[in-house]
């Protein structure tokens, strides 16, 4: 009597004490299909790899493989873009340099002692071909920026600085796919320059008039090409002056502080200049009868108080008229002298939001009109026009029609 079960010629005992049928031909099979899988499986295996399931956009954008580096990817790097692992636009261009080639591995690069700022470079390269062209109507004025305000630059820092921020907003402007890129580029040039401007205009003199000069007018430049915000209106802002107002003043400020001759680099050169009148539209405005009528309507609005500055204005506003279409101007931006050569009191009266100085201002803005063929002024007159509708009174709003009209500007 065996201790185990029985069994046949053809079966054993496994090692659970289950039956096995001991038939060479099926194991022969089985060994043969496995082999057959573990070849088929080897075949269509594909080399394991390591996925980049959390990578910048503009790696995904470009649909390449994004190394994940923080605080900024390497292909976002070498690109000089912003990625978007950085946590703020100015911490990405405090940190972006070109280092030189190290045979270390990319975690343990760090940038060389003299490392190349590539994206200053690009801005520089770009204010001398490019955005100084865009600052003047004529090509001896595009010169002067590209040449004289350059070599001023070079001498004071700020000054650099700001011609640098104008062109990353010119780039911001061209390339929008890279504006917030270029916007940071602007503000930390600006930034940079700011407290430099401020502290140069409290102590003016021969040495720096020029530097400070040509600072609060490049400045008046930026904001323009900032762009319009709610609430500022150049001339005005709905909380009192507007800050662009401000540094605009600062230029008559700066030049009357010096005899003219002081400005040897900045305002001399211009003034002795000769320059060939601006293009005339075709057809011209026909400003001469809505002026009297705006004359007509100053001397029944006018609190006495206020007559002669409202007056003055006019007069002023007219001769800007006049020079524009009369192959006086030889540059767009001159129509500002009626805002440069207006008394204090007409400037007060309109941070009030008195109605007539309003009036006025919406006339003026026909002229600042033309100035939108370039890039930096896109937008504000429409906007200038839209802050003074909303505050007119019903009854004054029919004084602005025909400024509305010549710039085709349609109130909300």
């Amino acid at each position: 009597m065996s201790d185990g079960p029985a069994t046949t010629p053809n079966e054993t005992v496994d090692g659970s004490g289950n039956n096995a049928i001991d038939d060479e031909p099926t194991r022969h099979a089985a060994r043969w299909g496995s082999v057959e899988r573990s070849a088929e499986e080897r075949s269509i295996k594909r080399r394991a790899h390591r996925k980049s399931r959390y990578g910048c956009k503009n790696c995904k954008t470009r649909r390449i493989k994004c190394d994940e580096r923080k605080p900024e990817c390497t292909n976002c790097r070498n690109r000089q873009v912003r990625c978007d692992y950085l946590p703020t636009a100015l911490s990405q261009t405090a940190s972006r340099t070109l280092s030189c080639e190290s045979t270390a591995s990319p975690s343990d690069a760090a940038p060389a002692p003299n490392a190349l700022n590539v994206a200053d470079a690009e801005l520089m390269y770009y204010w001398t071909t490019s955005t100084c062209h865009t600052l003047s109507a004529q090509s001896a004025g595009a010169t002067f920026w590209r040449t004289s305000v350059t070599e001023v630059g070079l001498a004071h820092a700020y000054v650099l600085h700001l011609l640098l921020a104008i062109t990353a907003l010119h780039l911001a402007h061209c390339r929008p796919t890279r504006r917030d890129e270029y916007v940071a580029h602007a503000d930390k040039h600006y930034t940079a320059a700011l407290p430099s401007v401020t502290s140069e205009l409290s102590h003016i003199n021969q040495g720096n008039c020029d530097a400070v000069l040509l600072s609060v007018q490049i400045i008046c430049f930026i904001t323009w090409a900032r762009g319009p915000k709610p609430g500022e209106f150049l001339a005005f802002g709905v909380n009192g002056r507007s800050e662009w107002l401000i540094m605009f003043r600062g230029v008559r400020t700066t030049r009357e502080s010096l005899d003219q001759g002081s400005f040897t680099r900045s305002l001399a050169p211009n003034l002795r200049a000769k320059t060939a009148p601006l293009r005339e539209l075709k057809p011209p405005p026909d400003y001469k009868e809505p002026l009297v009528e705006l004359l007509s309507y100053i001397k029944s609005n006018s609190v006495p108080s206020q007559l002669e500055s409202n007056l003055c204005s006019h007069e002023v506003l007219l001769e800007c008229y006049q020079n524009r279409h009369n192959g006086i101007d030889g540059e767009y931006h001159v129509v500002f002298a009626w805002l440069y050569k207006m008394q204090e009191g007409f400037l007060e009266a309109l941070q009030r939001h008195d109605a007539v100085p309003l009036v006025l201002y919406a006339h003026f803005a026909v002229l600042m009109n033309d100035m939108e063929t370039f890039w930096y002024m896109r937008g504000w007159t429409a906007h200038v026009l839209g802050g003074i509708w909303g505050i007119l009174r019903d009854e004054d709003r029919v004084w602005i029609r025909w400024p509305m009209a010549v710039v085709g500007f349609i109130p909300p």
